[in-house]
């Protein structure tokens, strides 16, 4: 007897990733913004200063003027939306996820907050809000 495995924290996820792409892409004000706290008090952008620009911008399909705004948001939304689409299809043909090793997500992790550092050095250098 095969078990059925319900909807779990990977389709939450997923759900949230795919709710993301359609304010972004269908949400006017986002454009906008309301400034970042962190650049008005110090005068430096922070380390997810653009995300907001790039997910909105990535969403409407313009992936140069995205990866400007904030390379790792670029990366981020793209990620974000690709588990997203691969969540629904693997739904669809009722495939398990795949089993990631402790080891495997460590080193996700220190990658994550290595490109994420990677990111803030690039908007202090080129230093636009």
């Amino acid at each position: 007897m095969v078990a059925r495995r319900g909807f779990g924290h990977p389709e939450v996820y997923a759900a949230v990733f795919a709710l993301s792409f359609a304010v972004a892409r269908f949400a006017p004000w986002l454009v906008a913004g309301l400034g970042c706290p962190f650049r008005a008090l110090t005068g430096v952008p922070c380390a997810t200063c653009g995300m907001t620009r790039a997910f909105v911008r990535l969403a409407h399909g313009e992936v140069a003027a995205a990866a400007l705004a904030s390379p790792f948001g670029a990366l981020l939304a793209a990620g974000a939306w690709l588990f997203a689409a691969a969540a629904a299809v693997r739904l669809a043909l009722g495939l398990p996820w795949p089993r990631v090793s402790a080891g495997a997500a460590r080193r996700l992790a220190l990658l994550g907050v290595l490109a994420l550092l990677a990111n803030w050095a690039f908007l202090v250098v080129a230093d636009r809000p």
